[in-house]
């Protein structure tokens, strides 16, 4: 093998592993329908509904993925990759900076001796509102069940476009009841998510994923930097 055959044998293997990635996202298209909107729906009770940063973070990544499916049926697989690595870089970013602003408040008390230890299925913390939060989801599934039939999206396919109403609304949901500014990224993040989803269909070319990717990153960094000064001002010790 001579000098200038490595660079033929890596791109041949960037190739490779390319083609593997686009024939898996070929074979899971299949959800990208009611599957796809299920999935939407319950990432959105995920962050709605518990009070576990950690839980709604995984909500958030989970609703990248359904979203990035949605994406392959009006726009090229390779694009809708890219927003979904975006997304997932977006919610590698809100789960370091949960971890940080954890680790800077103050430990809670040990359980003492006597105290039975806790299940591992313990159900997870939700809201204290928990039943206005159930009522208020769906509440967000009929608006966009009904926005999609009756005021239908422009060159959006039927499926998609009630994806699109229920991530705008349950983004708007997320925001106004949210009790933190991580949280309140969360929201506009899936607000944000469902304005991509609709105008990435009018308009599917790199440039548009970049910048609405880049809104993204930036309303990120804006939530961290907000999370952060806001768990210095409650006193939270290093």
């Amino acid at each position: 093998m001579g000098p200038g055959d490595l660079p033929a044998r890596l791109a041949d293997g960037d190739g490779a592993l390319m083609d593997t990635v686009l024939a898996f996202i070929d074979r899971v298209s299949f959800l990208a329908a009611m599957p796809a909107i299920a999935g939407v729906f319950a990432a959105l009770g995920m962050l709605l509904l518990t009070r576990s940063w950690q839980l709604q973070v995984l909500g958030m990544a989970i609703l990248y993925f359904f979203v990035a499916l949605l994406h392959t049926r009006v726009i090229r697989p390779e694009v809708a990759l890219v927003k979904a690595l975006m997304g997932w870089l977006i919610c590698l970013t809100l789960y370091v900076t949960g971890q940080y602003i954890a680790s800077r408040q103050k430990p809670s008390q040990e359980p003492a001796a006597g105290d039975p230890p806790q299940a591992w299925w313990r159900l997870p913390p939700l809201a204290a509102d928990t039943p206005l939060r159930v009522l208020v989801l769906l509440v967000g599934f009929v608006i966009a069940y009904t926005g999609s039939a009756h005021f239908p999206l422009p060159q959006v396919p039927g499926h998609v476009g009630m994806a699109c109403y229920l991530l705008l609304v349950g983004g708007l949901f997320l925001t106004g009841m949210a009790e933190d500014p991580l949280r309140v990224g969360l929201g506009l993040l899936a607000f944000l998510a469902g304005f991509d989803l609709f105008f990435g269909t009018l308009e599917p070319s790199l440039a548009v994923a970049g910048l609405l990717g880049a809104a993204g990153f930036l309303i990120a960094l804006a939530v961290t930097f907000l999370a952060i000064t806001h768990a210095v001002a409650e006193g939270g010790q290093p």
